[in-house]
C-alpha cells in the first residue's frame, strides 16, 4: 500500500490550527508566501526568520518547506535583481522549490504561542492575556427550522466553531413558533404542496458566530437544514478583541535588580533594565519582539514590570519616569523559544512530516553574541 505524502496545503491547515489567522493584526502578511499547496512535503524547517541562512539549512536537510515567524515579504517587491538578503532568500526558495509559510502576530496571540512561551520561560504563574489588540467581529445567526432538525444543525454549527461562550461550546437559544409560506413552481417543500399556502410548527434557533467562521457557518447551515431554501439572518454584534501580550505572577516577589538578573539567566541573554532597582516585582507582562509600546497597557493591567524584546528611547524614559519597570531582552531571545514550541505543535498534527528547528550562529540573523 502506497501512502500519499503530505502536502503544503495540509501543512498550512495545521499552521492555521496552531496559529489561527483571525488572531493576526490587520494587514499582517501571514500564510503561504512562496510555493504551491499541492506540492509534497516530508520535511520542514521551523525558524524565526526566513533568512538566507535558514533557507540554506532547509536545502541541507532536504526540507520542502520552511515555517517562519517573521515574513519573507512584508511589502510589495518591485524587483528580484541584486543581492539583497531578502532577494537572495526568495531566489533560494524558488530555485529549491521550498514553500515559505508565515505565522506572525497570529502566533504572538495564539494559545501556547510566542508570548505564552516567553511567560513560561520566565517561570510566571497564572499566565493570562491583557489588552485588546486584535478586533474580533462576531455575529448572531438566527434561523427557523422544524424541531426535529435542531440538533443536527446545532452540531454542524458547533463543528465550525459557532456557539462558543467562554468554556462552553454548542451554546444556543431556541423558541417555538409558527412559520408560514407558499411554495412556488420548482420548489421542493418539506411540508406542503406547490401553490398551496402552508403553516408549520418551527423553532427559532440563535447562535453566536465568530467573524472568521461566518462563511463556514453558512455552509454548515445549508448542508444540514432540511428546507431547500432555509431562511436565516446574520446580525453583527459588539466587537470582541483578542490580545497579543500576556501577564503572570512570579512565585515570589523580588527586587527589580534581582528580577533583571533572573530574566537574563532564564532567557540566556544580556538585558537592559529601565526603572528603580529597588522596586518590588510581583506581576510581570511579556511581549515578544518590539513591544516597548505596551508598557502603559501593562501598567494599567496591574503589572509591575514588562519584559520585551525592543524598547525605544522615549518608551524607556516614559516608563521609568512613571515608576514602571521595563526589561529589554532582545528580539531574538524573546521570540526564538517559541520556534521550538511551534515545531512541536506542528509535528503533533503532522506525524508524516519531519520537523527541524533553526537557530542562527551567534551574531548572525539577529541572534545575540
Amino acid at each position: 500500500m502506497i501512502l500519499e505524502m503530505p502536502n503544503v496545503g495540509e501543512l498550512l491547515s495545521a499552521l492555521d490550527a496552531v496559529a489561527p489567522p483571525h488572531l493576526a493584526l490587520p494587514d499582517d502578511p501571514i500564510g503561504l508566501q512562496v510555493g504551491r499547496k499541492g506540492d509534497p512535503v516530508d520535511a520542514c524547517l521551523a525558524a524565526l526568520d526566513p533568512s538566507p541562512s535558514a533557507l540554506r539549512r532547509a536545502v541541507e536537510i532536504g526540507a520542502q518547506a520552511i515555517v517562519s515567524h517573521h515574513a519573507l515579504i512584508y511589502h510589495p517587491i518591485r524587483t528580484l535583481a541584486g543581492d539583497a538578503p531578502q532577494v537572495h532568500a526568495i531566489r533560494l526558495a524558488l530555485q529549491n522549490r521550498i514553500a515559505v509559510l508565515i505565522a506572525h502576530t497570529n502566533w504572538d496571540a495564539a494559545a501556547g504561542g510566542v508570548n505564552d512561551t516567553l511567560a513560561t520561560k520566565l517561570g510566571l504563574e497564572e499566565i493570562r492575556p491583557f489588552g485588546n489588540d486584535v478586533p474580533q467581529r462576531r455575529y448572531k445567526l438566527v434561523t427557523f427550522l422544524p424541531p426535529e432538525s435542531r440538533d443536527a444543525v446545532l452540531d454542524a454549527l458547533a463543528g465550525v466553531g459557532c456557539g462558543e461562550i467562554g468554556l462552553y461550546r454548542r451554546c444556543a437559544f431556541y423558541s417555538a413558533g409558527t412559520g408560514t409560506y407558499e411554495p412556488q413552481e420548482g420548489a421542493s417543500p418539506l411540508i406542503g404542496e406547490v401553490g398551496q399556502r402552508e403553516t408549520a410548527a418551527e423553532e427559532r434557533v440563535e447562535a453566536l458566530v465568530p467573524g472568521h467562521a461566518m462563511q463556514a457557518a453558512i455552509r454548515a447551515l445549508k448542508q444540514t437544514h432540511p428546507y431547500d431554501e432555509p431562511a436565516y439572518d446574520l446580525y453583527p454584534i459588539e466587537a470582541m478583541a483578542a490580545s497579543l501580550p500576556r501577564m503572570g505572577d512570579l512565585p515570589e516577589p523580588m527586587s527589580f535588580a534581582a528580577f533583571s538578573s533572573y530574566a537574563a539567566e532564564r532567557l540566556a541573554t544580556s538585558v537592559r533594565s529601565f526603572g528603580k532597582s529597588g522596586a518590588m516585582i510581583g506581576s510581570v507582562g511579556v511581549v515578544g519582539g518590539a513591544g516597548g509600546s505596551y508598557w502603559l497597557r501593562a501598567k494599567v493591567a496591574g503589572c509591575d514590570a514588562l519584559v520585551t524584546g525592543e524598547v525605544k528611547h522615549h518608551e524607556a524614559v516614559e516608563a521609568a519616569e512613571s515608576g514602571f519597570c521595563v526589561i529589554e531582552a532582545g528580539h531574538f531571545a524573546t521570540e526564538q523559544p517559541s520556534v521550538y514550541t511551534l515545531a512541536e505543535r506542528l509535528e503533533s498534527l503532522m506525524p508524516g512530516v519531519r520537523f527541524e528547528t533553526f537557530a542562527p550562529p551567534q551574531g548572525e540573523s539577529g541572534s545575540p553574541i
